[in-house]
């Protein structure tokens, strides 16, 4: 069970730093306000969803990935 939680830590501070990194580059890139705000709306959106993926199986739920 630790190693899980662990793992989990783990995946949450690497998709953190990576969604972190792109809203940067995103903000760096000149667009429209509305595309950049879907385009973050999105990358939060990816990043919550690939954490909720990695933490079903700590709670007895199989993921898709």
């Amino acid at each position: 069970m630790i190693e899980g939680l662990i793992g989990l830590l783990i995946v949450i501070v690497v998709v953190g730093v990576v969604a972190y990194l792109v809203t940067l580059l995103l903000n760096m890139i000149p667009m429209n306000a509305a595309l950049k705000q879907i385009a973050l709306v999105i990358v939060i959106l990816i990043a919550v969803l690939i954490v909720i993926a990695k933490a079903l199986p700590l709670l007895g739920v199989s993921s898709p990935i």
